[in-house]
Formats: C-alpha cells, structure tokens, sequence
C-alpha cells in the first residue's frame, strides 16, 4: 500500500474529528494515517496551554511527536523544535502537514527513544534543546493499555536522570486517569509540578513538570483559563474526595500562560462568566429542559449543592460535592444546583422519589452505588429539569433532588 493510498483512508467523520480538534488547522491539506493517530492526538487548547508553560524563544525537542498537535504548538511559541516520531509513515504525514500550514522551525527525525539505544542521546545533545517534551504510549506491543508510568512507551522513569542531563525542564503528558500521588512517587526527586488541564468540564491531561533537584511538587489546576493558586504538597493528596473539604483556601485567577483555540488566545483575552456544565466520570450533565417534573417542596431554602468537575476533582485542590453559598470564582471549576429537597439516603426516599420524579437526571458520588444502579433504583428516565444527586455530605449519605442555579 502507497503513501497516497494510506492518506485515502481517513473518512468524513475523522476529518470534522479533527477540525474539532485543532480548529486552526482547518482548510488545510492536512492529512492522517490512521484513526488512532486522531485519537491519541492533544487538542488544540491543551497543546497551546502546554506551549505556554516553556519560554519564548526556546528550543524545544518532542520526542513522541504524533501527528504533530503539540509540536505545531511548541513551534509558534519556540524558535526551534526538533520532531521525533519513529512511526515511518506518521512522520511522513506530518513533514507533509507542516509544510501545508507553513511551519518551517521544525526539524524531524524518526528515532525509537529507549534506554538501550544512543543515535537519539547524540542527535538531542547537538540539538541543544532548552525543554523536553514527552507523551508516552499507553498501550503495549498487543495493542494493550497499559497504567503503570514505566510500562509506557518510552519509560520516563528510567530515562528521566538522562533526559534532565539534557536539558533542564522534562514536560510529561500522562492519562487524565493517573493518580497522582503515583506520579509523585515514581518521579520522587525530579518531578516540580503537577498540572491538571481542564477544558468544557472534562479533565484533558495531567501533565509532570521536571527538573533537576526537584525537593518539592506543586500542584495547578487550569480550567478554561482559569488558574488554581498553587499549593506545595509533600507527596500525598487527597484528590478523588467527595465530601465537603474546606480546608484549603481557594483563590482562582485568571491563568498566566496562552489559553485557548485559534492562534492562543490568551486567558486575560476571554470573555467574563460562569463556564459550561461540569463533566465528570465520562458522562455529560447536560442541563436539558422539558419533560415530567417532580412536585416537591423546598426544604432548605438558599442552599445550594456544588458540584466540582472532574478536573477539580482529579486536583484535590478545591472543595468536593458539598452544600455552600454560590461562590462566582469557584463557579469556573464546577456547577452550582439549586437544591429543592434534602431527603436521607434511605430505601423508603428512593421508593418515595421513584413515585414522583418519573423523569430526572441521576448521579451518585460517594455512595458505593453507581449513578446507573441509582437509576435502576429510582426508575427514572432521563431529562426533565430536575437532577438527583446521591453523595456522602458531611459523613452522611443524602439524596438531593436539584435543579440548575
């Protein structure tokens, strides 16, 4: 099979996929191998974030290039990137991509970056790169995921010492999954900084900022071009929690590094407001209106149940699932519900509520009871106006019917 022929083989779908994507690339000639070429692929906000985070001028190697999203970033923030994919065809395909959208700072090269192997050490070494920029495979030689940060593809873990002989900041992008105290505790002694991308209510990435002589690791929250203040943690966090934690203060601001689609816009450039829904455990709360609503009575007038997104959440910076005052700056990272009944968790309110909200959206959090079997439960369908939340308040189980602030 030619070039030509493989390039023939990206549909319809795939290419409005990749326009969402990277909407910057749009109208251009840019073509791709394969769908999981796509799939593996950084959208465009968090390759423009991630560029942010090196400064202007630099030199900048990405030594997992894929189809080219991050180092297409890297190239118009860096005065010189050096492209590494060892995927023959891939690398063929972005040299042809580049030129069509008129990048012309980027070197490229087709080396398998291993331990055991030294042409991509001596090629680094002449290149002088200033930032190292890494995002490992997670799937094996089967095609198999794999979790562990050294079972990825290159292993960061035993390379890290070399890449930091390197030079002097190493960036890693690692599943939005990755726990992070993991993280902290595979890369003890190198790892500065944890970073967790957030965009439209999903957790994007997490990303492990390098250096040499690292001593302690802070953690950032980005989300939609706000910014988490950042806090030093010394290898632990709680992130994941879902009852309310108020022990941390929480000051967002706008972020400081280039945010957004269509050139990098940056974050002081965005427009003021509340951002969208929150997302979280893959599955959108899509506020949706119509349908047969629930006759109930405000018990707790005013309260209001916050509902941190899944970049919150993945952060352990903010507070969890957790009644409080609506609270504009804190409203970036989440979604505010008005609550209209307070009710035990107890079978007798689910058998009660099953009677009278025939139609709600259901989410549970901390209850040792999936949204799914909660819904099972309760014999709601989906839509209406109302959303029941089952969550861990305070130590104590509750169910909460809302509807949106």
């Amino acid at each position: 099979m030619s070039f030509a022929d493989i390039l023939q083989g990206l549909d319809a779908r795939d290419r409005a996929k990749l326009e969402r994507k990277m909407p910057s690339w749009a109208g251009a000639e840019v073509n791709v191998p394969a769908s999981i070429n796509l799939e593996q692929c950084s959208s465009e906000t968090a390759a423009v974030y991630k560029a942010g985070l090196v400064a202007a001028g630099a030199r900048v190697a990405d030594l997992t290039g894929g189809l080219g999203a991050d180092s297409w970033a890297f190239s118009r923030r860096a005065s010189r990137v050096w492209y590494n994919e060892r995927d023959s065809v891939l690398l063929e395909a972005v040299k042809r991509n580049f030129a069509a959208l008129g990048v012309d700072n980027v070197s490229f090269s087709g080396y398998d970056v291993s331990a055991e192997s030294d042409g991509w050490k001596t090629a680094l070494t002449e290149f002088a790169p200033d930032a190292i920029y890494l995002d490992p495979a997670r799937r094996n030689s089967a095609g198999r995921k794999v979790f562990l940060l050294e079972d990825c593809s290159p292993d960061v873990v035993s390379l890290m010492p070399q890449l930091l002989k390197l030079a002097p900041l190493v960036m890693v992008k690692v599943s939005p999954m990755a726990d992070l105290t993991m993280l902290q505790r595979r890369l003890a002694g190198y790892i500065s900084e944890l970073h967790v991308v957030g965009a439209d209510g999903e957790c994007k990435e997490v990303l492990c900022i390098c250096r040499r002589s690292a001593d302690a690791v802070s953690i950032r929250l980005v989300e939609d071009g706000w910014q988490f203040s950042e806090r030093q943690d010394s290898g632990e966090t709680d992130a994941g929690g879902v009852s309310g934690n108020h022990r941390r203060p929480w000051r967002p601001r706008r972020a400081d590094v280039p945010w957004g689609t269509s050139g990098g816009e940056f974050a002081s450039q965005r427009r003021e407001g509340p951002t969208s829904a929150a997302q979280w455990e893959g599955r959108s709360e899509a506020e949706v209106s119509g349908g047969t609503t629930c006759a109930v009575e405000p018990e707790s007038a005013g309260s209001l149940l916050f509902v941190p997104s899944a970049a919150l959440t993945k952060s352990g910076l903010g507070p969890g699932i957790s009644l409080m005052e609506y609270d504009a700056q804190l409203a970036h990272f989440g979604k505010f519900w008005q609550v209209v009944e307070n009710l035990p968790f107890a079978s007798s309110a689910i058998k009660d509520l099953s009677r009278r909200c025939p139609q709600a959206e259901v989410t549970a959090r901390g209850v040792q009871l999936s949204s799914e079997e909660l819904r099972r439960k309760l014999g709601a369908k989906p839509g209406g106006k109302l959303h029941i939340f089952a969550c861990n308040l305070g130590g104590e189980r509750r169910l909460l019917v809302c509807k949106a602030e």
